[in-house]
């Protein structure tokens, strides 16, 4: 893989409607009105997220490092948010993400469409919804779902919804690199820059090179 040392500008596309059975679970016909959401990346490919809308509405500030400290990234830091309805009738949660390979400086953006009663839903703080987006190698993006890491093992266990090419986006690569006073946490990253090219890449069926 060619790596021209950089950092995450958003930028993969793909759209994917998740079928199957609507697991309404414990709550019935209970829309979520909330959401709990990680992100991760996996240890070889730090990612910089660069945009992350739900629905329509921007969940957080950007540009922000996702978290890429497990060798099988399925969880991150947790955000607790409402979950955007348009109208009351609504059954589709739209997600548009935008990241940015560190390493490469790779751009990509995704576009993914799933039902709400494919996620794992609890009552928490009101009905809430569990997401987890995994950003993988070459523009890789997916979707998880589940509460928590199995007490036992550690390991998050979480069930794939979705998982996608994201489209490049070449104009927004750039090199974050060069913005390490700027963004929390990105200095010490790349103070440990020798431990994560030391990782083997993980497999992935994207090429990195998608329009």
């Amino acid at each position: 893989m060619m790596r021209v040392f950089a950092i995450p500008c958003a930028a993969a596309f793909g759209v994917a409607l998740t079928g199957g059975a609507f697991a309404m679970g414990m709550f019935g016909q209970s829309r979520p009105t909330e959401l709990t959401f990680n992100d991760a990346s996996h240890q070889s490919t730090p990612v910089m997220v660069d945009g992350l809308a739900i629905n329509g509405r921007t969940m957080g500030s950007f540009p922000i490092l996702a978290s890429s400290s497990w060798m099988n990234p399925r969880g991150g830091s947790t955000t607790l948010t409402g979950l955007p309805w348009d109208n009351a009738d609504d059954q589709i949660v739209d997600i548009h993400a935008e990241w940015t390979e560190i390493e490469t400086g790779r751009a990509y953006t995704a576009d993914a469409s799933v039902a709400w009663g494919e996620l794992h839903v609890e009552d928490v703080v009101g009905v809430t919804a569990y997401m987890t987006f995994v950003y993988g190698r070459n523009g890789e993006f997916m979707l998880f779902t589940n509460a928590e890491a199995d007490p036992k093992t550690g390991q998050f266990n979480g069930r794939e919804v979705t998982r996608m090419c994201g489209k490049r986006t070449p104009n927004r690569d750039q090199n974050y690199g060069l913005r390490v006073n700027e963004i929390p946490g990105l200095g010490r990253l790349i103070d440990r820059r020798d431990q994560w090219m030391a990782v083997p890449d993980i497999e992935s069926s994207c090429s990195g090179e998608n329009t």
